[in-house]
């Protein structure tokens, strides 16, 4: 089994002789030569790097170690320096107390009496967060808390949780409530911080009416081409009744015998009038859709300005043609 030489950087330049990859031989098993050379590089780059005091980028490297090697005991152990070092207590203590725990169960007094010793010194200098959550808030169907993307449960409420000196992130969501971010941060450490969660703010529930924006301005649409449709009937009606007259005037006896003048002027009035009729009913029906449209829209419809433009406008184009009349609109 290969041996490592460990050396690690206490705060006040104690130093202590640490073997990384040694936990107890009956529990070790071989690991791939290359994945040995990889966690030596490592350990030894960040052992470099703990003695020129750039703790976070050392610490990033042995937690890597402990990754790749999550029986080795000695790794742990400094990590919790490396994290001492850099001025995250609460997380080394936890090393020291993972690492009294694990040691214990292989029966590693050595290191198990080390790791007791450092986290019974760092308890007291440890900064906590306390959460408190009130019932108004408990009673939040599905209520969530999470501290920098760790979940908070329960159990953990209204206990001082030991926290590193910094910035923290809280979220805390609900079903049919406004999810809320809020930063915490710990100044110093031995900082008691308690942190109460405010009730959170519900969901304005849009009305079902507010999935209709578009029902007064198509009402307001379909009754002004109902009205140019009434309007052109009646145009049309008139000038079919003018074309009859005008056929009757000399053209055309009383026994309805026309020459070719009141012949024809008779096929325009017969025209005209269909296209009146047309444009009558047809008005008549828009205007009627358009005052049923009007009147069971709703009195207040929530609308997104940004994505409406204010304002609706409709528009309607009238075309007389031979024999009827074409009525095209939009809005």
């Amino acid at each position: 089994m290969t041996r490592l030489a460990c050396r690690v950087r206490w705060p006040r330049a104690f130093v202590l002789s640490l073997c990384l990859l040694a936990p107890v031989a009956a529990r070790a098993q071989p690991a791939a030569p290359q994945k040995e050379a990889t966690v030596q590089a490592l350990y030894e780059q960040a052992t470099s790097e703990m003695d020129e005091m750039r703790y976070e980028r050392a610490c990033r490297r042995i937690e890597e170690v402990v990754r790749l090697a999550p029986d080795a005991l000695g790794a742990k152990l400094t990590l919790g320096a490396c994290y001492e070092g850099w001025g995250k207590l609460a997380s080394a203590w936890s090393q020291y107390v993972l690492v009294e725990g694990a040691a214990t169960k292989v029966g590693d007094l050595d290191r198990q009496m080390k790791a007791a010793i450092k986290a019974a010194a760092l308890k007291p200098k440890l900064a906590t967060l306390t959460i408190e959550v009130p019932a108004s808030v408990r009673s939040i169907p599905g209520l969530t808390i999470s501290r920098d993307g760790l979940p908070v449960r329960e159990a953990q409420w209204s206990v001082p949780l030991p926290l590193d000196v910094g910035r923290h992130e809280m979220v805390v969501s609900g079903r049919g409530y406004k999810t809320r971010t809020q930063q915490i941060e710990i100044a110093a450490d031995g900082e008691r911080v308690a942190v109460p969660i405010a009730p959170l703010e519900p969901l304005r529930l849009a009305a079902p009416a507010s999935e209709r924006p578009w029902q007064r301005p198509a009402a307001i649409a379909a009754m002004g081409l109902g009205g140019a449709g009434l309007a052109a009937g009646a145009v049309l009606g008139a000038m079919a009744i003018a074309r009859n007259q005008e056929s009757n005037d000399g053209h055309c006896s009383a026994q309805d015998r026309c020459d070719l003048a009141g012949l024809e002027l008779r096929q325009q009035a017969v025209g005209l009038g269909n296209g009146s009729t047309v444009a009558l009913v047809a008005g008549g029906l828009l205007a009627a859709g358009g005052v049923v449209l009007f009147v069971t829209a709703p009195l207040h419809v929530q609308r997104d300005e940004r994505a409406q433009p204010s304002g609706a406008q409709w528009r309607a184009e009238i075309a007389l043609r031979p024999g009827g009349v074409a009525v095209k609109g939009g809005w």
